[in-house]
């Protein structure tokens, strides 16, 4: 299903401003009716314009209805000039292929019209009608809309004007503030949608070296002929024009600058038909967002914001309190396809795929609950929730974090009894229904050092343990993040092991795994208990055999499993270099790795 075409709140100045570009309105005090323009796929109209306090007379203004008169529209932009322009009703109708869409303002009014800029607009509300691709039915309704600062001279230029080959231009504001107070979108048997108050700030443009309004045609054009089944994929005329348009529509990547805005109460209920199965009824899709936010409107004051998620569809709900991220941007993925397509001859160059990884910053998902659709009939729902997920990415080196941090808090979980699952079922005989996780990674890598620090690597599950490890790893060298995976794969076993530490904290799962033990063999838990501490001590002291880190390391386990606390292990290499993967492939008994480090154990 395509989405039907919907108009931003300050879409009856664009629409004026599309006026304009063929009819400068400028009189003394006059009125002009049955006005209608016709360009390309739009269609504009209204009965009636007044305009106040210009300084053209009527019929000055009435020879610049002429679109052939031979002025550009900046010229006649740049014209411009009345304290008000008023339109009882302005009509702006669009068709694009099978999808047509007429807009109807009401009670249109810009103020203090001058040097290219429009003060002050607004609207007391509208109509939408039209079709959808699919030939249904379309209809919607505006609320009131105004706006603050609209640079027509500026959108102009960039719909109509280029710069020069090699040359480039400053993003200059087109519009300082515009705000709805709402509108809804009903789209007959795909659905409906509606918005309550939106609101955008500061958003400038560039002019480039091809106008956007001849960008959109070209897009447009290439869109029908791939819709009407044209030439093959294969064919080179296609391809050509197709790689000509991905670099014209990614070189406007840098030229656009959306500032910052907010959408509220926003309730879609979406139907797809096509995902039905044969006879059903299609089952819709219900979505609720409280607010979306970005830039200054977003809770850091920058990125972007999703709070307030709801969601429904196929027997299934959930919802998620926000998601949000800081510093997130597609820039070095645009400069890479734009470097690859700029190349004669050539696509994508996946092969090289860290150039295509965007600037990542910061992710954050917050409050995360998904209630699914039984696995079988007569069970019960399957219910999964998120406290935290985030990921802070450092700076990026070849397109891979220096520094990442991944939080993982509170991931609850069912456990469900499989016949192929045996663990499950031993969850369920310790009495753990559910599963409450949490984890936290924290790496950082010091060029000047060549370390790698693990800050902190922790998996714990609430009422059960907790395990958490920290280390450096040394002569980790900027050849890890190359381009070249051979050199790449070298680095990474070049890298040393000077310290880790490791520490286990128990909060009950011990005692259930003794307790369940117990039970299978039909013996009392301390019985049990007692059993575990003396294989541990004999057990590993056996193995890891009489030095003085083996001793030390099988009275920490042992004690660990008689009396279930915390066991900590402190280890360092005993060389300055660190412990190398050479050092370990040419050991042949696993004991001697005891005598390469310095080991400490402790339990508590």
């Amino acid at each position: 299903m395509t989405a039907p075409r919907l108009h931003r709140p300050f879409g009856a100045a664009l629409a004026f401003v599309t006026l304009a570009l063929s009819q400068p309105l400028a009189a003394a005090d006059f009125q002009l009716d049955n006005v209608r323009m016709e360009f390309g796929l739009v269609t504009l109209s209204a009965p009636k314009l007044e305009v106040k306090g210009s300084a053209l007379e009527r019929e000055a203004f009435r020879s610049l209805l002429d679109i052939k008169s031979g002025e550009t529209a900046l010229a006649r932009i740049d014209r411009l000039s009345a304290a008000e322009i008023r339109a009882p009703e302005l009509v702006v109708e669009v068709a694009q292929g099978q999808q047509k869409q007429i807009t109807t303002y009401r009670d249109v009014r810009f103020s203090d019209v001058r040097d290219g800029q429009i003060a002050r607009g607004e609207s007391a509300g509208g109509s939408i009608a039209g079709q959808t691709p699919e030939g249904g039915k379309l209809s919607g309704t505006l609320l009131a809309l105004r706006f603050e600062g609209f640079d027509v001279r500026q959108t102009a230029r960039v719909l109509v004007d280029r710069v020069s080959a090699g040359q480039t231009e400053p993003l200059r504001p087109l519009l300082r503030r515009a705000e709805q107070d709402g509108y809804s979108i009903d789209m007959g048997p795909a659905g409906k949608m509606s918005f309550g108050r939106t609101t955008s700030r500061d958003v400038a443009a560039a002019v480039g070296p091809e106008p956007l309004g001849d960008l959109l045609s070209r897009a447009m054009a290439l869109s029908e002929q791939t819709a009407a089944g044209g030439a093959a994929k294969d064919d080179p005329v296609r391809r050509e024009a197709e790689k000509r348009m991905g670099i014209a529509l990614l070189g406007f990547y840098d030229r656009v600058e959306i500032g910052s805005g907010e959408i509220r109460d926003m309730v879609m209920t979406v139907v797809d038909p096509k995902a039905a199965k044969p006879g059903a009824k299609p089952d819709p899709v219900e979505i609720r967002i409280s607010r979306i936010a970005y830039g200054q409107e977003a809770p850091e004051k920058s990125g972007f914001a999703i709070e307030g998620l709801k969601f429904a569809g196929g027997g299934g709900r959930g919802s998620v309190d926000s998601i949000s991220y800081v510093g997130f941007s597609y820039g070095p993925v645009v400069k890479a396809l734009l470097e690859d397509l700029g190349r004669p001859g050539s696509g994508p160059d996946m092969d090289d795929w860290r150039r295509y990884v965007p600037t990542l910053g910061t992710m954050r998902v917050v409050g995360l609950s998904v209630d699914a659709p039984p696995a079988k009939p007569g069970a019960a729902p399957v219910k999964v929730a998120l406290g935290t997920f985030e990921m802070k990415a450092g700076e990026q080196f070849n397109g891979i974090p220096t520094s990442l941090s991944l939080t993982l808090d509170k991931l609850v979980a069912p456990i469900t009894e499989g016949a192929g699952n045996p663990a499950a079922r031993d969850l369920i005989a310790m009495g753990i229904r559910s599963l409450d996780l949490s984890a936290k990674v924290d790496l950082a890598w010091d060029a000047a050092r060549n370390e790698l620090a693990i800050r902190q690597v922790s998996l714990g599950g609430d009422g059960l343990a907790r395990l958490n490890l920290s280390g450096t790893l040394g002569n980790v060298t900027k050849d890890l993040f190359s381009n070249d995976a051979a050199l790449a794969q070298v680095a990474a076993l070049g890298a040393t092991a000077r310290g880790l530490t490791a520490k286990l904290e128990n909060f009950g799962l011990v005692e259930k795994l003794i307790a369940n033990e117990a039970r299978k063999a039909g013996r009392k838990p301390e019985e049990m208990r007692q059993q575990f501490a003396m294989i541990a001590s004999l057990g590993l002291a056996s193995i890891l055999g009489p030095s003085d880190a083996a001793k030390a390391l099988t009275a920490a386990v042992s004690r660990f499993v008689a009396k279930p606390g915390t066991l900590t292990l402190d280890a360092k290499a005993k060389s300055a270099s660190g412990l190398g993967l050479a050092d370990v492939i040419t050991i042949t008994d696993p004991t001697e790795i005891l005598d390469k480090i310095d080991l400490k154990a402790d339990a508590q």
